[in-house]
């Protein structure tokens, strides 16, 4: 079964390009098949961005886009706070060289990628991170992803991720609560949730 968290996706390559503005800002994305959200920038990653952008105060630090996709999440970020050292990591080939590709159509020059299954080959620590998780890999996955995550922060290091409240979002806002010792949902748009925890 091929997912879009399978490392080597076998569907037929069909890139595409697609146009899309965050605050008045306006960026270009390479998308393909086997890749997460292909035809558009996804309501879920846009509205974790728009919360993230509102309310974090970073304007700097190590951010990482765990689970990254054709790469919009860290892109956008990184546009508008030019000082975060990002880093985008994915375990889909296909993905990170979208990423890649992505990153310098988008003019942004300096920046890391890790090709890595949840944190498995990700060594740094970060003042962010955010995700958007593999719904379909199960709860499993994304429970893991947010025990390592909290591992992969700094001391007053940030989280966000979004889901679907459909999806389990009050079982995640329970699991963050667990891990991190708190959690908040800052935001709720058409059946969306935006949780934040702290470390």
């Amino acid at each position: 079964m091929n997912h879009y968290y399978s490392e080597k996706p076998s569907s037929k390559s069909d890139i595409k390009e697609i146009e899309f503005q965050l605050l008045n800002k306006n960026f270009t994305f390479l998308t393909d098949s086997g890749v997460f959200s292909k035809n558009k920038i996804d309501f879920g990653s846009e509205l974790m961005l728009k919360t993230f952008l509102k309310h974090n105060n970073l304007k700097k630090g190590k951010f990482l886009d765990i689970g990254c996709g054709y790469g919009p999440v860290g892109i956008i970020a990184k546009s508008f706070i030019p000082e975060l050292d990002i880093y985008l990591s994915d375990v889909n080939e296909r993905a990170l060289e979208l990423a890649e590709k992505n990153l310098k159509l988008n003019n942004i020059t300096e920046y890391n990628i890790i090709k890595s299954y949840i944190f498995d080959n990700i060594h740094e620590n970060f003042d962010c991170i955010l995700s958007n998780p593999p719904i379909r890999a199960g709860k499993d996955v994304i429970f893991k992803i947010y025990e390592e995550s909290w591992k992969h922060l700094n001391n007053n290091g940030i989280f966000y991720c979004v889901l679907q409240t459909k999806h389990g979002a009050k079982s995640t806002f329970k699991k963050l609560e667990e891990v991190f010792g708190n959690c908040e949902t800052l935001n709720i748009d058409a059946g969306y949730r935006i949780l934040f925890s702290k470390k």
